[in-house]
């Protein structure tokens, strides 16, 4: 498996887990004294975790790879490089973290979804 597909699904993963530990072990507190989760049960606590660490993820991950795109324009009066054909090849093949990051909001926004669509 491609590095960075492991540390996609090593980010979701360890997501996933601490927010069913938080749903379970803290979801009768959380339904009891915290307001947004006021009479919610821990399934649907567990959709509203995941859901809103996955939209804050995909966000930062937009804003980093917007930041990116916008530091590696080139100005319009400097001389255009032509890329070498090696350089072509190794810049395709990686992939930015920016990208990563919503992927893997992504991911995390799809999981809430799926939780509250089809646990009871």
């Amino acid at each position: 498996m491609p590095k960075p597909v492991k540390n996609v699904l090593l980010i979701v993963s360890i997501l996933l887990t601490f927010d069913i530990l938080v749903a379970v072990l803290g979801g009768s507190y959380l339904s009891e004294n915290i307001g947004t989760f006021l009479g919610k049960s821990r399934t649907v606590i567990l959709s509203d975790l995941l859901f809103l660490e996955g939209t804050v993820i995909f966000a930062i991950g937009t804003f980093i790879a917007v930041a990116k795109a916008l530091q590696e324009t080139k100005p319009s009066h400097l001389p255009d490089e032509e890329p070498t054909e090696g350089g072509e090849q190794a810049r395709e093949k990686r992939i930015h973290k920016g990208i990563l990051l919503m992927i893997a909001g992504a991911i995390l926004t799809g999981l809430s979804i799926m939780v509250g669509a089809l646990l009871p």
